[in-house]
């Protein structure tokens, strides 16, 4: 196999400095929290239903502080990501998604519909799931079809 072959697995995007692989790497450290974030939101909810009421609040301020507010970054950093040339389109809007789905989930919480704010948040982790997954391959050099 001669590195003429191999050319299919390097990256030809123009270099760019070291700014946007912080920026990725910031933004995998984010998607890991948000996913422990919401690990978390589903067991402080266990723990209130079985009747531990102070653990409603802790629910209360995950889930309307510290979930917006770490979906707001991703948010931002996916934008930054994607305008940097370095991630499709679909990065940004996906967690544009989540962060109107977690309002969503707020509003939903707060006035108990829980027949919406259950399965929401199953969506969302799901979401955040498949971000992570998806978000693995912006490191990744760009493959292109042998020729």
């Amino acid at each position: 196999m001669s590195p003429e072959s191999t050319a299919g697995w390097q990256d030809d995007r123009p270099a760019t400095s070291g700014r946007y692989s912080a920026i990725v790497r910031m933004m995998h450290v984010v998607l890991w929290l948000l996913a422990l974030a919401v690990f978390a939101q589903a067991i402080l909810a266990g723990l209130f239903l079985d009747g531990g009421g102070s653990w409603r609040d802790w629910h209360a301020i995950n889930g309307m502080l510290v979930l917006p507010l770490l979906a707001l970054t991703q948010a931002l950093l996916a934008v930054l990501v994607w305008r940097g040339g370095r991630a499709p389109g679909w990065l940004p809007i996906a967690s544009l998604g989540l962060l109107v789905a977690l309002l969503v989930q707020n509003v939903m919480g707060r006035t108990s519909q829980v027949a919406v704010h259950v399965p929401l948040g199953l969506a969302i982790f799901g979401l955040i799931a498949t971000l992570l997954v998806r978000a693995r391959t912006l490191t990744r050099p760009m493959t292109h079809p042998a020729s």
